[in-house]
């Protein structure tokens, strides 16, 4: 009898400790990050009434530095449009836009009320396609504001793609660059949302019920392709003109909303194999142990200035936008990635940091010697990787080049981050992405569901307050990802003894030769060694005798030679026998996805 309130007391004080330690470690981020700053009591009481007067979400922490620091520069976007063709300043540079914390916090406001006077309320979707710019992050903050979601889909998508996108997530409205206007009409079309065009020859349907008004982002006449003269404008009813919108609505905080879940984000998968998924992340169900134990360990703090050339429409770029937003550091943002753009858009706005994906990275330290020099990147504190495979030899000539400043984290859409390796790490444990962060628990577990023993690689299961709600619409594939509460996006990985994971290869990327497993990323990372290499990809092919047998596709570095029996000797000298390329295929460039992956099912196919 006596066991029971004993163990009872025992579960107290275990919760007891956790909620102090817990409470410690924030503290200690508060204060390294610096993010708490003095406050005039006027302004904290102003931010305390727009708060009460909203829900919960990433928009909060606009609104509070807003308040804090008005006149302190929040957004630098640098570069035109897409295609747009123009934007250059008069002295020949790019075209640069800059907002400070009230300027933005008071246009997040005006659309916001442009959105509800257009229907959008707490849980609503409204579909977001923009390339990088200050108008995808005020829309994303206007509609958190609200209590609604963002569906994010990726300017490069063709009228197909956006048209399944539209079917699954069925948004209420779509905030739309003009030059992208015809593909969203045409793609409107064919899901059914919007009626064909009178005298096309063609069938008619009636619009679906969430066709809903396009806001229209730039153009004027001519930029916009399919957008009628600002003239025009007003014989089309869906469209709206997001200066005119926006000029006409408060810069007040809208009344609140309470009807809705929080709102929140959908990414599409990318899609490597198969449909996308859409990845349905809440606000309101996001934890941020992981993203504030990063925050320590990389030294993340208010005075950043954070360079952005990843899209903002997939989950890792603007992750970190609102990462660096909490804090109230500064975002600049890059419209098309180009790497000595970047070096000078570093020197020019004294970056301290940046997430970009492997092959960006590959792309600067590739540069000749004396480009590099022309620049003064010494303002960087640190550079973050992520979104595909980071190389031991990528992250060593990255270091090479820019010094030991280059961290890389393992995480997913569905996931959040997961695992974080440090620049020493990349030394000393070649090929790592590092360890657990905080408030994640992980598995290694076999086809059958259990645990692999330490060093042996099985399918990377995460569970942490970060993982998605599920997959829109597709409850099916939810559960197929899960076991036990554990979510699983395909990576194969072990763990040292030490604590340290390693990726292998994607589960669907495994190779099965003469009863074999073969992980093809083992193969990669040692023909990325051979000093003519640039990038490697590897993959399984049919073969009658062996089931499978390996094919190896490299991009060579400029000026340098290498032949197919060359490549399979040097793997030969390497590797165990049956791990070599039976064939190798040389190419300009790997198929790569707007985030960076190796697009695996291409090469599959030039492979036949």
């Amino acid at each position: 009898m006596l066991d029971e309130p004993l163990i009872y007391l025992r579960s107290v004080l275990d919760r007891l400790k956790k909620r102090v330690d817990r409470a410690l470690f924030f503290g200690k981020v508060l204060r390294q990050t610096q993010v708490a700053q003095p406050i005039r009591p006027g302004r904290f009481m102003q931010f305390v009434k727009g708060a009460r007067q909203t829900r919960l979400g990433p928009h909060l922490a606009i609104m509070f530095h807003a308040a804090a620091h008005p006149d302190k520069e929040a957004l630098v976007e640098y570069g035109a449009s897409p295609r747009q063709g123009e934007g250059r300043a008069a002295s020949g540079g790019p075209r640069v836009r800059r907002l400070t914390w009230g300027q933005l916090d008071a246009t997040i406001n005006r659309l916001a009320h442009a959105l509800v006077a257009r229907g959008v309320k707490g849980g609503s979707r409204v579909a977001l396609m923009l390339p990088n710019g200050n108008e995808y992050l005020i829309a994303q903050q206007a509609l958190a504001r609200l209590g609604a979601t963002a569906v994010q889909i990726g300017y490069r998508s063709k009228p197909g793609e956006i048209a399944y996108i539209l079917s699954n997530a069925e948004p209420i409205a779509t905030i739309v660059h003009a030059d992208f206007v015809a593909a969203m009409r045409e793609a409107r079309t064919i899901s059914g949302q919007e009626s064909r065009s009178p005298g096309s020859g063609q069938e008619s349907r009636s619009p679906g019920k969430h066709r809903g008004p396009m806001i229209v982002v730039g153009g004027d006449g001519a930029i916009g392709s399919g957008l009628p003269s600002s003239s025009d404008r007003g014989s089309q009813t869906d469209l709206v003109d997001w200066d005119r919108a926006i000029a006409a609505e408060s810069p007040d905080v809208p009344p609140k909303i309470t009807e809705g879940d929080g709102g929140g984000v959908i990414v599409y998968t990318s899609g490597t194999t198969g449909k996308p998924k859409g990845a349905n992340r809440s606000w309101r169900r996001t934890g941020f142990e992981s993203v504030a134990d990063m925050m320590l360990q990389v030294g993340m703090k208010a005075d950043d200035r954070h360079l952005v050339v990843c899209p903002l429409y997939h989950s890792a770029a603007p992750a970190f936008v609102a990462i660096m937003m909490s804090l109230g550091a500064t975002v600049v943002l890059m419209n098309h990635f180009d790497p000595e753009a970047a070096l000078d858009v570093i020197q020019k706005e004294r970056v301290t940091c940046s997430l970009m994906v492997p092959t960006m990275l590959i792309r600067m330290s590739n540069l000749p010697d004396e480009t590099i020099k022309k620049y003064d990147t010494s303002s960087l504190r640190w550079m973050m990787s992520a979104a595909a495979q980071l190389t031991t030899e990528a992250a060593r000539r990255w270091m090479q080049k820019f010094g030991p400043n280059l961290w890389n984290f393992y995480g997913a859409t569905e996931t959040g981050l997961v695992t974080l390796a440090g620049p020493h790490d990349h030394v000393n444990r070649p090929g790592t992405i590092g360890k657990a962060l905080r408030g994640n628990q992980i598995r290694l577990l076999d086809d059958a569901g259990a645990e692999v023993p330490q060093g042996q690689i099985g399918e990377l299961y995460t569970r942490n307050s970060t993982l998605i709600s599920g997959y829109h619409n597709n409850d099916e594939a939810t559960s197929s990802a899960q076991k036990h509460g554990f979510f699983s996006v395909g990576d194969m990985g072990r763990a040292d003894q030490d604590g340290y994971f390693f990726l292998e290869s994607r589960k669907h990327d495994m190779v099965i030769s003469g009863g074999v497993n073969i992980y093809p990323r083992e193969i990669e990372d040692h023909i990325h060694t051979h000093p003519a290499v640039l990038e490697a990809a590897v993959i399984g092919v049919p073969d009658p005798e062996w089931g499978e047998t390996l094919r190896a596709f490299i991009v060579i570095r400029n000026g340098q030679h290498v032949t197919e029996a060359e490549v399979i000797d040097f793997c030969r000298s390497g590797l165990a026998d049956y791990k070599r390329p039976r064939k190798v295929t040389f190419l300009v460039e790997l198929p790569r996805n707007p985030t960076g992956k190796v697009l695996k099912r291409e090469l599959r196919e030039r492979a036949g």
